[in-house]
């Protein structure tokens, strides 16, 4: 995923960053295609795109305000921030002692071991932790690229998130990367909430309209169906954003009914979704 900031060289990235127009011919050629493909294509940005850009405090608060109106229970944040270290040698030990300095300050006591995997791509140190209320990832990443460099990830996902504290904690691991000198970081953050059984698919249009609104967002892109529910679009009032055919997008929403548990869940992340939903 490609992460803009205020301060980035926005206008050279950009310019740099084109998909090829036989590809986005064959996403158009079916609507449900066109959405599985397109939310293939933002999870692979992702995962092969290491590029971010300086700290930006965020205007976050009013993503939450937008998802606390939907009134879902049950809040889940979770948070997500990856940065570039550099390429400079690092041993166990240093890796080691990055993961120990970032659980330090976000209050995490490392009780356990961290974990080492290795494969022909790369080198990953691992914490994990699991809580009551949160779950914790640390990792230290050393991709073996032309140029080896090492990347730093932290994850947390904090459930009955009331107070929205993923904010918090996303501003202590952006200060502890500050502190760090890292080249550049990527941040996502996303907020899962539930409301029991199967809600009209007319309040699954109200909840998203709403949502979008509140954040004076444009939508880029919308599929409406009940097996890929899917909105794409953009806020002026988010600061970051990706590029994806040529638009800026820096909201989506996702919602599902979860048959298995006859819940229906509603997403709403910034710049978007990783991962399953």
């Amino acid at each position: 995923m490609t992460v803009y900031r205020n301060r980035s060289n926005q206008r050279d990235y950009r310019e740099n960053r084109k998909v090829e127009s036989g590809f986005l011919q064959f996403i158009m050629a079916s609507k449900y295609r066109k959405a599985l493909v397109a939310v293939c294509i933002l999870l692979l940005i992702g995962v092969g795109t290491k590029v971010a850009s300086d700290y930006l405090i965020y205007r976050q608060v009013e993503l939450v305000d937008a998802f606390a109106a939907s009134d879902a229970g049950n809040v889940e944040s979770r948070l997500q921030i990856t940065a570039d270290y550099g390429s400079a040698f690092l041993t166990e030990r240093d890796k080691q002692s990055l993961i120990a300095y970032l659980a330090n300050a976000i209050g995490v006591n490392m009780d356990g071991e961290v974990e080492y995997k290795e494969n022909d791509i790369c080198q990953v140190y691992e914490y994990r932790r699991a809580a009551k209320q949160a779950e914790t990832t640390i990792k230290a990443v050393t991709l073996r690229e032309e140029i080896t460099k090492t990347y730093l990830y932290v994850e947390l996902v904090i459930y009955q998130d009331t107070e929205y504290n993923a904010l918090e904690y996303r501003d202590i691991i952006l200060d502890a990367m500050d502190a760090l000198k890292v080249k550049q970081v990527e941040t996502t953050l996303q907020l899962a909430g539930i409301y029991e059984g199967k809600l009209a698919f007319g309040e699954w249009n109200r909840i998203a309209d709403n949502m979008v609104k509140k954040l004076s967002g444009k939508i880029i892109y919308e599929n409406r169906d009940e097996e890929l529910y899917t909105i794409y679009a953009y806020s002026k009032l988010l600061p970051e954003y990706i590029v994806v055919e040529g638009k800026k997008m820096n909201m989506q929403v996702v919602i599902r009914y979860e048959e298995d548990y006859d819940r229906t869940v509603v997403y709403l992340a910034t710049p978007l979704l990783r991962g399953d939903w």
